[in-house]
């Protein structure tokens, strides 16, 4: 079994290839998501595979290079930078050749080698800016 950090690692490598199947593989069947910039609300794991789908389709290159990680016990944060590049819709908005350039940090449980809860925490004035501007699942609903 991998420890946290090898999980989390494998999950960003199987991000960057765009591999939603091992990257669901990574997730509890029960795991929760929290990401404050997801243009949909993530209530399943039916929703995340929705959330990546899209994001895959909409930023293409999109990378998650890992900056820093911090592990304690089955808890880990993980600081990265992300970078795309805009093609088509996201949002209802053509983003065509915008570019994506921001730090995040996720929050990680892990349970015997699967995520468990995952907490992004991105800078969603900077990706707003960046892409053109876009409601989140979260200030959709408030």
């Amino acid at each position: 079994m991998q420890d946290p950090k090898q999980v989390v690692r494998a999950f960003v490598d199987a991000h960057n290839r765009h591999d939603i199947e091992k990257l669901m593989g990574y997730l509890a069947d029960d795991s929760k998501m929290l990401d404050v910039a997801a243009p949909i609300p993530l209530n399943s794991k039916a929703d995340v595979r929705k959330l990546y789908e899209m994001i895959f389709e909409s930023l293409p290159d999109i990378h998650f290079e890992i900056t820093g990680m911090v592990c304690e016990g089955n808890e880990v944060f993980a600081a990265f930078r992300t970078t795309a590049n805009g093609k088509g819709k996201w949002m209802g908005r053509d983003i065509t050749g915008m570019r994506c350039d921001v730090f995040e940090g996720v929050h990680m449980r892990i349970e015997n080698g699967q995520i468990q809860n995952t907490m992004f925490y991105s800078d969603s004035a900077t990706l707003s800016k960046q892409l053109g501007g876009y409601a989140t699942a979260v200030s959709s609903r408030y």
